[in-house]
């Protein structure tokens, strides 16, 4: 998951569909840093966009600390930006918040009930990756685990994203 390849090409596609509303001029530019690999460059253009609220913009600093892309790996701050771009329906950041609450990362314990809930969030917008992911970790939740996550997930889905944590 979240491999490198392709990415680029996504990044790129996602930025020229993306809403009229964001400064296409700044995305273009932070788009094209990422697509040459100069990931402290498109950082620095992402990151106005991400604070103005940006969930594509979110998401994409989210991965770059994920992943280590300009960035020192931090899981919490791929956490943290994922969680902004989910809480507005990102279903790739929803993806990408699941498998880090999935996995215990940088000092961080796994939340395999909350994982789950990101990724049936994420399975219900359609998107097939989260189905995936959400068919493998199923096998592995205990009956109460199952209870649990299904559970958070109904709370996020009728707070309509605002009660997920």
């Amino acid at each position: 998951m979240f491999k490198l390849s392709g990415l680029t090409a996504a990044i790129v596609l996602i930025g020229l569909t993306s809403n009229a509303s964001v400064a296409n001029a700044t995305w273009d530019e932070a788009a094209k840093a990422f697509a040459k690999k100069e990931y402290q460059a498109a950082l620095k253009l992402f990151r106005p966009l991400a604070e103005k609220g940006n969930a594509l913009a979110q998401y994409n600093i989210a991965l770059m600390h994920r992943m280590g892309l300009g960035v020192t790996k931090d899981q919490r701050e791929a956490r943290k930006w994922s969680r902004l771009a989910a809480k507005q329906g990102n279903t790739d950041a929803q993806v990408m918040l699941g498998s880090l609450y999935a996995k215990a990362d940088g000092g961080e314990s796994a939340d395999v009930p909350r994982a789950y809930m990101w990724y049936e969030v994420a399975a219900e917008q359609g998107n097939a990756e989260a189905k995936k992911e959400l068919a493998v970790l199923t096998k592995e939740l205990t009956p109460q685990q199952f209870a649990d996550a299904k559970a958070l997930a109904e709370k996020c889905k009728a707070s309509k994203f605002e009660q997920c944590e």
